[in-house]
Formats: structure tokens, C-alpha cells, sequence
């Protein structure tokens, strides 16, 4: 037990793509460029938080969607500020999804990751990943340098179940031997990640890196870094 007499926090499990692994932005910097689209990376990073309240509103009206047929919504979300016109952006997703097919486009990882990873790690900390992805999760990880640092990762192609449902996470935390009472669960999406972790009673922790993510209510940080500071050495979780 925490000092305060809650569960002590043991075990951190992690969403991949947009939270420990991030959209290639210089890939799609390179696709727009070939349309004569010049576009910053901090630009395209604030034109995600369309693409995840897009997500949520698919996830709402279409509880039963997938990962794969969400990604093109997504993509279309976040692009189409940039492409007006429909055809060249319909023209446009259909090469990142080829170009997803042949190398998952969620696989840059910040530095800092790696070093906050280390330094839970160091705490005594249970690392973990609960990913919605295509079988390549552990691969894309290990090509970052960070796959050494997690005890489990759960792949939902490798699983058949995706995240919000439950019992993705469940699996994890049989795998870790933990109770959900003492996971904390770190995601980019609301209506996937949040909601997913609340279900299955982890305490969910948004990543809203730019402040943008708007109309939602749950605890929020904006670095993975100030996990070093909500989670104290005793295990005691620390609050907004």
C-alpha cells in the first residue's frame, strides 16, 4: 500500500503508436512535399488531435470497428486541412496505406523515451505494452532501442482483441501478475485508450503532448517524463 493508503502503483503498461512510437512526420512531410504541399512537423503534430477526435467519434458511432479499418479515417483527419481536394488526397492515402503495409509508419521514437523507460525501470517499475496494432509492435520496439525495457507486450493481431475492449488489457495483467488496481495505463487516444483502461480498472493517463485534446475529462500529462514525478519512489501516485 501507498502511504496514503491506496493500492501502490507497481506496474505501467504503455500504448504504442502516438504515445511510446510516433507517426513518421518526415515521411509525411516527403509525401506532401511531392504535392507541392510544404507543411512543418509541429504542423502536422496539431493536426492529429483531428485524426484522434475523429477516432473517438468512429470508435462511438462503431464500437465494433478495427485498427485497420480505423487508420484511413485517421490519415484522412489529420491530411485533409493540408489536401483540399478529395481526389488527391483519396490519391494520397492510398500510398500511406501502401506504405504502411510495407513499413509501419509508427516507428520514430523520441529519445527521452528511452530514457524515461530506464529510469521506471530503475524504480523497480513493471513496464508493459497493450498496442491495437498488426504484429509488428515488438519488431518496431527492438528497432527503437526500447524493447529490453517491457515485461509484456500484447499485439491485438497476435491476440484477436482490441483495444477498448477489456479484456486486452486483462491479458497483460495476468501475463505481469498484477491486479488492475495497481496499473497505471498511458494512451493518445480517449475513446480507445482512456476508456479501454477505465473498463478494465486500470487508471488511465492521457498524452496530450500539445494541450489541444479538448472536450474530454480524465487526468492528462503532456511528457512521458512526468510519470517520474507522479509515481513517487514508494509507489504512491500523484494526482494534477
Amino acid at each position: 500500500m501507498s502511504k496514503n493508503g491506496s493500492a501502490a502503483t507497481t506496474t505501467v503498461l504503455f500504448d504504442a503508436g502516438g504515445t511510446l512510437v510516433h507517426v513518421d512526420y518526415f515521411f509525411l512531410q516527403h509525401e506532401l512535399r511531392r504535392l507541392g504541399i510544404r507543411v512543418t512537423r509541429r504542423a502536422l503534430r496539431r493536426a492529429e488531435y483531428s485524426a484522434r477526435a475523429e477516432i473517438d467519434r468512429f470508435v462511438l458511432a462503431a464500437p465494433q470497428s478495427s485498427d485497420e479499418t480505423r487508420r484511413r479515417p485517421y490519415f484522412a483527419a489529420m491530411l485533409e486541412q493540408f489536401v483540399p481536394d478529395e481526389q488527391v488526397l483519396a490519391c494520397l492515402l492510398e500510398r500511406l496505406e501502401a506504405a504502411h503495409r510495407q513499413s509501419n509508419l509508427w516507428r520514430l521514437m523520441l529519445p527521452s523515451t528511452r530514457q524515461v523507460l530506464g529510469e521506471l525501470r530503475r524504480r523497480g517499475l513493471t513496464l508493459g505494452v497493450v498496442s491495437n496494432a498488426d504484429g509488428r509492435i515488438a519488431t518496431i520496439l527492438q528497432q527503437c532501442g526500447a524493447g529490453g525495457f517491457f515485461d509484456v507486450v500484447i499485439d491485438s493481431h497476435l491476440v484477436g482483441v482490441e483495444k477498448p475492449d477489456p479484456r486486452i488489457f486483462q491479458l497483460a495483467l495476468m501475463q505481469v501478475g498484477v491486479p488492475p488496481q495497481q496499473a497505471v495505463y498511458v494512451g493518445d487516444i480517449y475513446g480507445i485508450d482512456v476508456v479501454g483502461a477505465e473498463r478494465a480498472g486500470l487508471r488511465p493517463l492521457l498524452l496530450d503532448a500539445l494541450g489541444c485534446y479538448e472536450g474530454v475529462r480524465c487526468d492528462k500529462i503532456r511528457h512521458l517524463r512526468e510519470l517520474l514525478t507522479r509515481v513517487s519512489q514508494e509507489g504512491a501516485w500523484q494526482t494534477d
